[in-house]
């Protein structure tokens, strides 16, 4: 017997399985317990102490911001967030990947931090001086002086060898003038030459002491610095032939791309 093709198809529905439910998403929260990049408030704040108390000797114009850059590969985005407690607050980073440190940091609690979502290792922290007005790709020499001085008597945000020496120095001599005592700074590009002027003249910078050439190729610490992976071409040591210089000589530096 034939049947209609109406019931065939009501059969056919009525035998077809039922569509699974949609199930809600679910979100699920959390953190990688992985180490990441950061430095305690504290550390920082030690930094702007420093430089309000000796500004006046070195760079009585300059303003203090705080720089982070990609130490291991350029394409890292060094954003930052200050934490404490429950609140997680956006830091906002200028083109050169600067931030100031906002006065009422000094209430914030003793655990809070600043924190990048980096892997530990990745990012290089700079105490970074400038005196308002210079041309661009111009570092006053004062300015440099009062950022060694700010990292190094203050938040020691820089990666370095420090050996027992070194905290002896520092107890006894300004290790900001100290030939034992190797300390630099990063241009803003890659940088192919450099000169310092000041009342007696200009004085081509020997290339030793950029690009971490006066530290040979393959140093076996070089993992204990910042600067030997993706910041090697715009480093640049301050040498001992500046110790003499004035604070308003000035140091300009000559991009590898105009």
């Amino acid at each position: 017997m034939n049947m209609p093709l109406q019931l065939i198809l009501a059969a056919a529905a009525v035998a077809a399985p039922a569509a699974p439910a949609e199930l809600p998403p679910v979100e699920v929260q959390g953190e990688s317990s992985a180490a990441r990049e950061s430095r305690t408030v504290a550390d920082l704040l030690r930094v702007l102490d420093v430089f309000e108390r000796e500004r006046a000797r070195y760079a009585p114009n300059a303003e203090l911001r705080l720089r982070v850059l990609p130490r291991r590969d350029l394409a890292d985005k060094p954003a930052l967030e200050l934490r404490h407690g429950s609140v997680r607050e956006p830091i906002l980073l200028d083109a050169l990947g600067r931030f100031a440190i906002p006065a009422d940091w000094r209430q914030l609690p003793a655990d809070a931090i600043v924190r990048s979502r980096l892997p530990d290792g990745r990012l290089a922290w700079m105490v970074d001086v400038r005196t308002p007005g210079l041309p661009e790709h111009t570092r006053r020499l004062g300015d440099l002086r009062l950022e060694c001085r700010a990292d190094l008597y203050g938040g020691a945000l820089q990666r370095g060898i420090k050996p027992p020496a070194f905290y002896a120095l520092r107890a006894t001599t300004d290790i900001c003038a100290n030939s034992l005592v190797t300390y630099g700074f990063y241009a803003d590009e890659p940088v192919f030459a450099a000169q310092v002027t000041d009342a007696g003249g200009q004085t081509e910078m020997a290339y030793r002491w950029t690009h971490g050439s006066e530290m040979g190729q393959s140093n076996p610490l070089f993992g204990l610095l910042d600067w030997p992976f993706a910041l090697r071409d715009r480093w640049i040591v301050m040498p001992d032939s500046w110790h003499g210089l004035p604070h308003d000589a000035l140091v300009d530096l000559e991009p590898m791309t105009p």
